[in-house]
């Protein structure tokens, strides 16, 4: 198989995970800092489990790190992982987006 072929493959790999809207906000949040599974249930409402699956797929990809602090497990987008260049661009419009609108709010708060 040709590298190009393997690359086309992994290329749809990391478009289907962030097919799904909870993992495309997971990476943006993830992006700047470090969350726990808690942060995000409380930010998406839906329950520890489902949070943890989605936690699992991304961790799976390598795409993301954890650390411990006591039983608290903090996660963060994976700087090293071969495809951070390509998650970056992905979350790219949200990130823009929630730019625009900070600048927006300052704008009207002047």
């Amino acid at each position: 198989m040709s590298q190009e072929v393997d690359y086309s493959h992994e290329l749809a790999d990391i478009y289907r995970l962030f097919g799904d809207r909870t993992r495309l906000i997971m990476a943006k949040k993830m992006a700047k800092e470090e969350w726990t599974v808690s942060e995000f249930v409380q930010l998406f409402g839906i329950s520890q489990p489902l949070v943890s699956q989605h936690i699992k797929k991304l961790k799976t990809a390598k795409l993301i790190t954890e650390q411990r602090h006591g039983k608290r497990i903090l996660y963060k987008l994976n700087q090293d992982a071969e495809q951070y260049p390509l998650v970056l661009r992905i979350i790219d419009p949200l990130i823009e987006q929630e730019n625009t609108q900070a600048a927006d709010m300052q704008a009207v708060n002047v």
